[in-house]
């Protein structure tokens, strides 16, 4: 059977055809029977070798034509006669391809062997994986999995390795010369494809991704490419597997490294490049809904290639670069650009590129600069990313860093959080990679260049010296003449003298000023002419000049070679040589850097400028932005940059944010930046950490301060902050170290504050040093100095009045209460630390006010001497007032709260002690009547230790004590009767505070209580007092009224009126921030003035704005105000025209929202008072406000209610305007199924009011925006809504015409006789009336003044739970009952209204 072709087959099928001179299968073998024909065709192996193909093909054929059919041993059992004879065929070709000649009929003979080997061996792989394929499929529906699965693969015969096995074997017969076999000596394609095709099979399988069959494959692939010109079949194919594999992404970039390097194809990658570019370009025309995943795949490919093969790609990225102008595909442009990117780093980097390498290298700096404005936010990301990676390896020319750091800065302001995230990691690296300074303070380089060019200048004159007076001063006599001999000669025609043809210039110019010394000016000009031949371009200019011009041209060459003077004069030649290239090697040195520090301070600005924009990022609600921002200003801090400081300060504040990551990152960024140092000795290191932080301290602020005093408690805790730096901040402090500053001393005074805040001991053991030099020194250092002393409380230790911290103090204050030009900070930490730590502080607070009411008096007397009337001193009448208010607020918080405590501690004692005696009783240990006289002394000593009691306050103690005993003495008390003693006298203790705070600070008798009408007389005579007196007056006066309930009520409507009235903005914030804590302690007395707090909401005055919408909201969300209508006026600020209030506003009612039903029960109220017309609210404020408040309501039952309840305020509501508000409030609303039939279940309360073009356009809105992405369900009550509201139309257009003479813009006239309906549903002119009693009704306690029968007396608060559940009860006596439960007329209507209305059915 040699006398035959084997065709390789298209198709199986056309194997089973029969043609003339071609081999064709004769019979299929039946599946039952294959086994038993595969037997006798490895018997006819072992005899004839590997020409038993050519009987027994058919046999292995039936293998392919059954395929899934047939069981796996039968497959298996075939491809191994197959692999076995295939490499026997090696053997047997390699001794055939020997010979230099091969007969022909042997040739033909063996290319059939060959065909028919190979079909059956690929065709075999074919019909294995197709069985793998669907036997894995049935495991996944039947759901095996785990080892047995394994297992099974392992026992079809078709692993990994046999995968690799096979592969090896096809590697093995194509390294055979096999080409010889084809006349002429060139393998057919079919052939090439058909052995190439298990390749491509495997890169589309996950196997692929193993390395050992990744390199077999391209071995294959290689020997193919090389010997059987299969390189253009093989790039489609893979570019085609590339487009759709995802995970061939890797293996086929590795394969064209392995192709490129073991098989020398170093044009395969580029030409994958051409391939690519052109398939994409086909997608694009073809199959737009792939493309995005094509060009994803072959993005990273390109990119991984490049990193790889960086110089075979340099030349293809200019196929592929046309993609960059594409904006269909970001990923492909991020693959281009970051090929560009590669490149310029491997190949295009260093001095000693040709100029076509530089040109290649401008063009991709051009398209990355280009693309750092793409449309994508990911593009420019990455983009900025590239230029990260290019100036950390100094790959950007130092030309164009200013235009990259320029657009970085743009991208600042970026919409995108990845792109200014990208932008503020560009900047830290182009800084912690500038090319100028380590250090770029811009005074310090702006003072270099200044210098460094006027050193230029200097060299600059030197070398070109201008004009010589002397000179000038004669020109000017001879110009005239020279004029005119140039012109009278400038026609004359002239031949040229045959020695100036060989003149040098320097001798013409010497000729030129000889000839005009001597007077002969024609000459010279002569000359002049004659040397302009050697510069011809200024002949050309001239010869277009008119002769005017000419002549002045001549006279100008002549004055400027007569007037400078000729240098070669006092020096030779060679002299003159030698101090010129001096100097022009010097001026070359300073040119360049004089160009450095310009670039320099030119850097130096840009970043200073992207300082502020970098700082906004602080407070991001990005954490990336955040992040980065901190990054930049620690790395801005270690060059030095002077702007930077601002952001380094505000970094503070991010030690209060809730997020952990942020504080933890601004903790890491401080420790880097002031407690790093390079310095090993202790006493270096802690002079540079103290030095750092004094220089901090000098530019913060108050709020950075207070968290910076956060970060020093830490560092001390974990002892960051050494007693060795503790000494250095002492030392500054006393001004020891040579250099100390004011400012320095103050700021390590501070610091010791915050470092003894976490460590106390660091006052205590300096506590001398602290009264002598810092109290007795100037007005911050004593400020600070007690600041100091107040961490002295921790030790819980108290002193006696006579110590020494006290006369230090009080000699301290006084003076300072005389003579220093500040007062109230260091007068209310210093009466801070006396109730702190003092035994018996109401004692020294006497002396001071007497010492200081003395002082007041003398200055008053001696004023009186000097002047006819008598003239308040001012000044220290204002600071005496402050000291008044200061010293009854401390005495209030020592009762409060040390007495109190000690009291309650003594009376756990007692009671510990009671059970320990209860104790002993039952093991029979009696108590003796002695015990308990010994428990009443004890009671009696504590009371006696109170230091603010009077001596009949003892007494009533005592008898109040002594009543609450219940048994006497002797008689023995019950288990109930000692389990109540704790909490009788722990009230008993409260009511004794409350009676002394009441009785002896401020009472009558009491001796700060003699003030008072001083203070009712300042607040009520403003005319008599300074400012500064009536903001004190009032500040110490509501400080009186928080000590005492009597003073509170009697006090109440003198503040409110001077709140209302006084034009003095710090009084009446004083007034308003006081009210708030007067609310706080007596609740019940300030509840029917709240409504005035309110009306200031509208004040002029900014400040006052402020104060009043920060104390409400604190009021009201501490629940202490009662959530009314009035707070509609709260929303008002909502819209104010200041960006804070209108900020604390709405944060205000988005914590309102969180708190139940409060938002809620008060929408009706809001929208009713903003939608009155006496208000007179503009339309848009109307609706910028419930667009905001209507969006916290979020739930859906809330909601429905809220449709149906406004559906009813149509009735009630008479305006136009106010018709168009409440429609409005409803098109905010999300709506579902139930608050749809809600507004359809209602029309009747709207329809008569649709004819208005404001109410019907936000029906529209309403229902255009719910039917967008809804349910048919709720499309369908849409459209039932939409049917109705035209129904009412129809309805209205088919009325009598008398109807619509009547009516305008929704009116109803009263004469009508046939409307019915809208005349109830339509309130005229009752609702007016009706509306005006809900006003004046809707709250009559807050209306009125205080009745003294309703109000009972406060108890308070801290003292018992009872009482605080009482207090709580008393304030919010009309909580707000779940929403499902009120009907209209309890969320609309006040009580006096429901009268109205029953009265009128």
């Amino acid at each position: 059977m040699s006398h035959f072709d084997f065709a390789i087959p298209l198709q199986k099928d056309e194997l089973l055809e029969s043609h003339a001179g071609q081999y064709h299968v004769e019979d299929v073998v039946q599946a039952r029977v294959l086994l038993s024909k595969l037997q006798d065709a490895a018997r006819a192996f072992n005899s004839s070798g590997v020409e038993y193909i050519l009987e027994h093909f058919d046999t292995y054929f039936s293998i392919i034509v059954h395929g899934n059919k047939l069981e796996w041993n039968v497959i298996n059992k075939g491809f191994d006669h197959i692999v076995r004879a295939a490499k026997s065929l090696c053997n047997h070709l390699e001794q055939v391809l020997q010979e230099k000649e091969i007969d022909s009929e042997v040739r033909v003979k063996n290319l059939n062997i060959l065909k028919m080997m190979m079909y059956l061996f690929t065709q075999i792989i074919k019909t294995k994986d197709t069985k793998l394929a669907a036997d894995n499929s049935t495991k996944l529906t039947l759901g095996k999995k785990g080892k047995k699965a394994v297992d099974d693969e392992e026992f079809c015969g078709w692993t990994e390795a046999d995968k690799q096995a096979s592969l090896i074997t096809l590697h093995l017969v194509l390294q055979q010369p096999l080409s010889r076999l084809w006349d002429p000596p060139l393998a057919e394609d079919n052939f090439v494809s058909m052995v190439a095709d298990p390749c491509y099979k495997a890169l589309e399988e996950q196997i692929i991704k193993t390395k050992s069959i990744r390199e077999t494959v391209f071995q294959v692939l290689g020997v193919l490419i090389k010997k059987y010109n299969h390189g253009t079949s093989c790039l489609i194919k893979l570019v085609q597997i590339l487009q759709m594999m995802e995970h061939s992404v890797s293996p086929i970039c590795a394969g064209v490294v392995q192709l490129t390097k073991d098989f020398g194809l170093g044009t395969f990658g580029p030409q994958m490049v051409r391939e690519i570019a052109e398939a994409l370009a086909s997608s694009d025309e073809d199959n737009a809904g792939t493309e995005q995943g094509a060009a994803r795949n072959c993005g990273a490919f390109l990119l991984e290639l490049t990193k790889e093969l960086p110089k075979e790609m340099t030349n293809a990225i200019a196929t592929i670069q046309p993609y960059l102008e594409s904006d269909e595909s970001y990923t492909l442009r991020i693959s281009v650009l970051g090929m560009m990117c590669e490149v310029l780093i491997v190949e295009l980097s260093g001095e000693g590129l040709t100029d076509e390498q530089r040109a290649q290298r401008d063009d991709f700096l051009d398209d990355l600069y280009e693309h750092m404005h793409d449309l994508s936010a990911y593009v420019r990301h990455k983009v900025l990313q590239f230029w990260c990676r290019l100036q950390r390896e100094n790959c950007v020319p130092v030309t164009r860093q200013r235009t990259v750091l320029e657009r970085a800065i743009g991208r600042l302001k970026d919409k995108a959080a990845l792109v200014r995230k990208a932008a503020i990691q560009l900047l830290k690296i182009f800084l912690e990679c500038n090319p100028f300074s380590a250090q770029l303070k811009l005074e310090i380089l702006e003072d270099q260049l200044k210098t460094e060019l006027e050193i230029l200048e200097n060299l600059q004159k030197k070398l070109n010296p201008g004009p010589d007076p002397e000179l000038v001063k004669k020109w000017e006599k001879i110009e005239d003449e020279v004029t005119n001999a140039i012109k009278s000669g400038m026609d004359i025609m002239t031949q040229d003298e045959p020695e100036l043809s060989q003149a040098s210039l320097e001798n013409l110019y010497e000729s030129i000023r000889k000839h005009l010394r001597e007077k002969n000016y024609y000459k010279a000009y002569l000359l002049v002419k004659h040397t302009e031949r050697q510069y011809p371009e200024a002949k050309l200019l001239r010869c277009d000049m008119e002769k005017s011009d000419q002549i002045n041209y001549f006279v100008a060459l002549l004055r400027n070679m007569y007037v400078i003077p000729d240098r070669r004069q006092s020096i030779s030649l060679t002299q003159q040589c030698e101090t010129e290239l001096a100097l022009y090697k010097r001026l070359e040195e300073k040119e360049s850097i004089v160009a450095f520090l310009q670039e320099s301070v030119h850097f130096s600005r840009m970043v200073s400028e992207a300082v502020p924009l970098i700082n906004s990022l602080l407070m991001s609600k990005q954490a990336g932005d955040v992040s980065e921002a901190i990054d930049f200003f620690t790395a801005a801090h270690h060059f030095n940059i002077e702007s930077a400081k601002v952001g380094v300060a505000n970094m503070l504040l991010l030690v209060w944010s809730p997020d952990q990551d942020k504080r933890e990152a601004v903790e890491r960024a401080y420790r880097e930046m002031y407690l790093d140092c390079d310095n090993k000795a202790e006493r270096a290191r802690s002079f540079a950490i103290a030095k750092n932080l004094v220089a901090l301290m000098t530019h913060i602020d108050r709020g950075s301060a207070l968290a910076l005093e956060h970060l020093v408690s830490k560092w001390v805790e974990k002892g960051d902050i050494s007693t060795a730096i503790i000494q250095v901040f002492w030392e500054m402090f006393l001004k020891k170290i040579d250099g100390t500053t004011d400012m320095d001393s103050y700021a390590a005074l501070s610091l010791l504050v915050m470092v003894a805040k976490a460590k106390p001991s660091v006052a205590v053991a300096n506590l001398d040093v602290i009264l002598s030099h810092g109290l007795t020194a100037d007005y911050n250092s004593r400020n600070l100095s007690v600041q100091l002393l107040i961490p002295m409380t921790k030790k819980t230790q108290r002193y006696p009045a006579e110590h020494t911290i006290f006369t230090s103090l009080f000699d301290s204050l006084i003076e300072t209460f005389s003579k220093f030009d500040k007062f109230m900070s260091f007068a209310a930490n210093s009466i801070d630390l006396i109730y702190a730590i003092c035994d018996t502080p109401e004692i020294i607070c006497g002396k001071i006010l007497a010492e200081m009411y003395r002082r007041v008096e003398e200055k008053m007397m001696k004023d009186s001497d000097n002047q006819d009337e008598i003239s308040l001193p001012m000044e220290l009448l204002t600071r005496f007032v402050f000291v008044l208010g200061q010293v009854a607020l401390q005495q209030l918080i020592y009762l409060d709260i040390f007495v109190y405590s000690e009291l309650r501690r003594r009376n756990q004692v007692r009671e510990e002690r009671k059970v320990e005696e209860k104790r002993k009783k039952k093991a029979g240990a009696f108590a003796t009547p002695g015990r308990r006289g010994r428990v009443d002394d004890l009671r009696r000593q504590t009371l006696m230790n109170l230091s603010n009691a009077s001596a009949s306050s003892r007494q009533q103690r005592s008898a109040s004590v002594t009543s609450n005993k219940g048994p006497s003495v002797n008689t023995t008390m019950t288990e109930e009767e000692t389990g109540l003693e704790g909490a009788v006298a722990d009230d008993a203790d409260a009511e004794y505070v409350r009676g002394v705070c009441e009785r002896d600070i401020v009472g009558a008798g009491a001796a700060l209580a003699r003030y008072l009408p001083l203070l009712r007389y300042l607040l009520a005579n403003p005319a008599r007092a300074s400012h500064a007196l009536q903001a004190a007056a009032a500040l110490t006066f509501t400080r009186y009224m928080l000590v005492s309930n009597a003073v509170c009520e009697e006090g109440l409507q003198l503040m409110v009126t001077v709140l209302k009235k006084s034009k003095n903005v710090s009084l009446r914030t004083n007034l308003t921030i006081a009210f708030a804590d007067l609310t706080l302690r007596f609740p019940n007395l300030t509840q029917p003035w709240t409504h005035h707090i309110y009306h200031i909401l509208s004040d002029e005055e900014l400040e006052i704005r402020q104060c009043a919408v920060k104390m409400l909201s604190f009021l009201v969300l501490h629940e202490m105000v009662r959530v009314k209508g009035q707070i509609a006026d709260m929303a008002l600020c909502c819209a104010d025209k200041d960006a804070r209030v209108a900020s604390m506003t709405r944060l205000f009612f988005k914590q309102l929202s969180q708190k139940g039903n409060a938002l809620y029960n008060v929408m009706p109220d809001i929208i009713s008072r903003l939608s009155d017309p006496e208000l007179n609210v503009p339309e848009d404020q109307y609706r910028v406000i419930m667009k905001y408040i209507t969006s916290l309501i979020q739930k859906d039952r809330q909601m429905e209610a809220l449709v149906e309840k406004l559906c009813q305020r149509f009735k009630l509501s008479t305006e136009e305007r106010q018709w168009r508000d409440i429609a409005y409030c409803l098109s905010l609303f999300t709506y579902n199924e139930r608050s749809l039939r809600k507004l359809i279940e209602n029309l009747d309360c709207y329809k008569d009011k649709l004819h208005c073009s404001g109410v019907m356009d936000s029906f529209n809105t309403l229902m255009n925006n719910t039917s967008k992405m809804a349910k048919n369900e709720i499309k369908a009550l849409v459209t039932e809504l939409g049917d109705k509201i035209e129904e009412c139309f129809a309805v209205r257009d088919g009325e009598d015409g008398n109807t619509e003479e009547g009516s305008e813009c929704g009116g109803v006239s009263e004469g009508e006789p046939r409307r019915t309906e809208p005349v109830k549903a339509t309130p005229k002119r009752k609702p007016a009336p009706r509306r005006n009693r809900r006003r004046s009704s809707s709250s009559p306690d807050e209306n009125e003044p205080p009745n003294n029968e309703r109000s009972p007396p406060t108890v308070r608060k801290s003292s018992r739970k009872a009482a605080t559940r009482k207090n709580k009860a008393v304030v919010s006596d009309e909580s707000d009952e779940d929403f499902q439960q009120k009907d209209d007329e309890e969320v609309f209507k006040k009580p006096s209204v429901k009268k109205t209305t029953r009265r009128r059915k």
